[in-house]
């Protein structure tokens, strides 16, 4: 059985990450960014050096998305923890480590953002595994500040604009992280440009985004304080208490097994 579920596991893996495929360049980020005034709602200025690969897997097809900027995505398309890559020419970003956040700016509603920025992750200690030239995954063992929350816009609501940044994490990061953010910090009202300054994370080196709107039949209301107030559902989301968590795994939920057990022709049972 263990040997049946390593051979599930590594065809699944494998067939997520062979949608690592970026088909757009740095100037086509800043591009997206600039467009959908992510500068300057979120950030001064956006110079990007490298790429990040988004790759979620759809809660109910199983079906592996990627991310392009910009791109409007359904909330079961993004309900799980995703897979990210790191695209870059750079080979010395190889031995560094990362921080990863992700912040909704347009809670609850982009016309009224008064509880904006939305903090729907925040993950330090990221390294980069693989070729950085072909897309290395980000994996980390260590927990998340801020786990992964999956996107809720509330009913009535304008599609929300959900934005993934990559810094280098400084050597002191975590020592001096916990006097502005833990675990326990609310969520909402956070500011990823001034939190960035006073940590010393200097400007993102990569970053993407998504649209999310809410259901048509959602029932959250549009006075909700945030777009996401608990983690998502599914036994992928990752646990601040889970020192195995990793942003760079590929999560795979029942639908995904199955098919990779159909492939095998291996019983989960």
């Amino acid at each position: 059985m263990f040997v049946k579920l390593l051979s599930i596991s590594a065809l699944a893996i494998f067939c997520v990450s062979a949608q690592n495929a970026t088909n757009f360049t740095v100037a086509d980020v800043a591009q997206a960014f600039n467009s959908a005034k992510i500068v300057p709602d979120v950030l001064p200025s956006f110079n990007p050096t490298a790429l990040l690969n988004v790759v979620f897997l759809d809660n109910t097809t199983g079906v592996s998305v990627n991310v392009t900027p910009g791109a409007n995505l359904t909330r079961e398309q993004n309900a799980l923890r995703p897979q990210v890559f790191l695209t870059s020419n750079d080979t010395s970003l190889a031995q560094q480590t990362f921080v990863l956040a992700m912040v909704d700016p347009d809670a609850p509603t982009p016309q009224n953002p008064t509880a904006a920025q939305i903090r729907h992750l925040l993950a330090p200690g990221i390294q980069a595994n693989g070729s950085l030239a072909t897309g290395a995954a980000l994996v980390n063992n260590t927990p998340a500040i801020s786990d992964f929350l999956r996107p809720t816009p509330p009913a009535g609501s304008d599609p929300h604009r959900y934005i993934l940044l990559l810094f280098v994490q400084p050597s002191n990061f975590t020592s001096v992280v916990s006097q502005f953010v833990n675990s326990s910090t609310p969520i909402s009202n956070f500011n990823i440009s001034l939190f960035a300054q006073e940590v010393g994370l200097g400007s993102p080196i990569a970053g993407n985004f998504f649209l999310t709107g809410p259901d048509a039949n959602s029932t959250n209301s549009t006075n909700s304080t945030a777009s996401a107030s608990s983690p998502a559902s599914s036994p992928t989301s990752p646990s601040s208490g889970n020192t195995s968590s990793s942003l760079g795994k590929a999560e795979l939920n029942l639908v995904g097994l199955t098919a990779a057990a159909v492939v095998l022709g291996l019983s989960l049972l």
